[in-house]
């Protein structure tokens, strides 16, 4: 698992005259990518916290803010919404929670409606074995599931830790994650500046806990109805109500996916449920830094250099021309981009040479 970089948290939003040109290079980097290498890699890419955070500094956003993500996914999004190659569904806020509609009209976009229900289940996974298996104290506030074609998904979503304000970036990838264990080492990336040692049930030691989760409620369940005012099985993490009830939902679930996707099933619930567990089991659950090393890149805020709106358009200009040009063939297109990187490459070093 790997983490790149320090994402605190910022305000404001990229300007239109940013934003607009974001929406453009993203989606001409994309469309070389996918006529270079596939779609499929295309999507995994984007599922990499190296390139990914690499992405947003090329097309010119900020170098370290919680925004790289956000308006990064927004650019991509815009870019390709008529594709009929690869689809982004969800996003920040209220786009987030349209996820599973998103989903559906994408999938029609692409000709696989059949994988729809699918890919909203997973979609609804990833969030829930986030927000509740990993960090104590986030609130996921961006959600993003981009798929393709082929079927390859990619998850990337975004929390902030109330107790540092550092945003939180985990990055998934279909061919990484086994679905008859979604929660198992399931990340290309976490990037975060929080270095924290936590209670991580994603972690591959803790897989006993996970499987031992619904036997746990089960338990549970048994001990509320037989002492409803005394249930210190829980070693003094009282639940709410409500809390309770979902656990009576939950001690009907076959494995700790389905108990994941029960309403009312929330962080300090499943901290409970894998307590019981550890009782259960006699076993000691794993801790660990979910994160394991910082990395950092340059963009908009001036570093390492101010953005020059007429670089930026010819650039776009150039990614244009080259990849439009149907009749180059594909070797032909290959050097032509390496020729465009080397010139940009030369301008930059020739400005900062000059100064």
């Amino acid at each position: 698992m790997r983490s790149l970089t320090i994402l605190p948290l910022h305000n404001g939003k990229a300007p239109k005259w940013l934003f607009s040109r974001m929406v453009k290079l993203s989606g001409k980097i994309g469309e070389a990518i996918m006529d270079e290498y596939g779609v499929d890699e295309f999507v995994r890419r984007l599922s990499d916290s190296n390139w990914f955070q690499a992405l947003a500094c090329a097309i010119g956003y900020d170098w370290h803010s919680s925004g790289t993500t956000t308006v990064t996914i927004g650019a991509l999004k815009e870019a390709f919404k008529y594709s009929k190659e690869i689809a982004i569904a969800g996003g920040k806020g209220k786009a987030g929670t349209n996820t599973p509609n998103d989903i559906i009209e994408k999938a029609a976009d692409l000709s696989i409606s059949s994988s729809a229900e699918e890919f909203i289940r997973i979609s609804r996974l990833a969030a829930k074995v986030d927000s509740t298996m990993i960090y104590d104290d986030i609130g996921i506030y961006e959600h993003a599931f981009i798929f393709n074609k082929n079927k390859k998904w990619a998850v990337v979503q975004q929390a902030m830790q109330y107790n540092t304000s550092n945003a939180i970036r985990f990055q998934w990838f279909s061919e990484q994650v086994d679905l008859k264990d979604v929660a198992n080492e399931p990340h290309t990336g976490i990037s975060t500046s929080a270095h924290q040692t936590t209670l991580d049930l994603t972690y591959s030691q803790n897989e006993w806990a996970r499987r031992g989760m619904p036997e746990a409620a089960q338990a549970y369940n048994e001990v509320v109805k037989q002492y409803p005012h005394r249930h210190e099985i829980m070693l003094s993490k009282d639940l709410t109500k409500r809390g309770i009830d979902a656990i009576e939902r939950a001690s009907e679930a076959k494995d700790y996916k389905d108990l994941l996707l029960v309403k009312g099933i929330g962080r300090s619930t499943v901290r409970a449920l894998a307590l019981v567990a550890s009782l259960i089991f006699d076993k000691e659950l794993a801790y660990r830094d979910p994160v394991a090393f910082a990395y950092t890149l340059g963009g908009k805020d001036g570093i390492p250099f101010r953005i020059n709106k007429r670089t930026y358009d010819s650039v776009i200009d150039e990614m244009t021309k080259i990849i439009d040009r149907a009749n180059i063939e594909n070797k032909d297109k290959y050097y032509a981009l390496k020729r465009l990187s080397a010139y940009i490459t030369n301008s930059e070093e020739a400005k900062h040479d000059s100064k």
